[in-house]
């Protein structure tokens, strides 16, 4: 099997949610020196962007979503060893985690997998994140995008709270923010003084592109 086959194996196995399938794939891939950023970019990215535009068409749902996030992190885990000594241009350098007061991180996880798939370059702080937090993490790796996710409707202040701090920290004026999550919509991510609001994952990777580019 040559590199093209092989790399659309891995798409197509990631975009059937075969995740036995997938880790035979990637180990044969890297077995025969395929580079990560390949498999990544034609592997993995392109399987990805098979499962968003079925989401998209409602050929598939959240539940396939999901398991598409965790098939591939369970890939990005397999190859984890072998990033060492390799780099890659990414779009940009995005800065993700839930707000304070939420600890739901399934959704956010998924989008966080998402932008990797999509060549972004992602610092994950989890769950029930202060915005102080936001703040200083912003300023130590200084990405492009600022991602706020909350699923809970009280702690949509804390929403607020973070896009403030962020602004009043003098950091706002080269900094795009997108948010996302069930308590959200776009009227409020205006109101809130977002750059952009992500209604769902695929929505997400689209909107951080459209930012990176504007």
């Amino acid at each position: 099997m040559d590199k093209q086959e092989t790399l659309a194996k891995i798409a197509n196995s990631l975009a059937e949610l075969d995740s036995e399938t997938l880790k035979k794939s990637l180990e044969n891939a890297l077995h025969n020196k395929i580079s990560v950023q390949e498999i990544i970019r034609e592997g993995l990215g392109k399987g990805m962007q098979v499962v968003g535009e079925r989401y998209e068409k409602g050929e598939y749902f959240l539940s396939e979503l999901i398991m598409a996030g965790v098939t591939m992190r369970e890939g990005m885990v397999l190859m984890e060893p072998y990033f060492k000594g390799q780099t890659s241009e990414t779009r940009g350098k995005i800065l993700i985690g839930t707000v304070e007061g939420d600890l739901h991180d399934i959704g956010k996880n998924i989008v966080a997998t998402m932008f990797r798939s999509a060549e972004f370059e992602v610092h994950d702080l989890g769950v029930d994140v202060p915005p102080e937090t936001f703040v200083k993490k912003t300023e130590e790796i200084k990405p492009d995008i600022v991602a706020l996710s909350a699923l809970l409707s009280v702690t949509l202040g804390k929403v607020k709270e973070t896009i403030r701090a962020l602004s009043d920290s003098s950091l706002r004026k080269d900094l795009k923010i997108i948010i996302g999550g069930s308590c959200l919509n776009l009227k409020i991510a205006k109101e809130l003084g977002a750059d952009a609001f992500g209604r769902d994952a695929w929505d997400g990777v689209n909107q951080a592109k459209h930012l990176i580019s504007s």
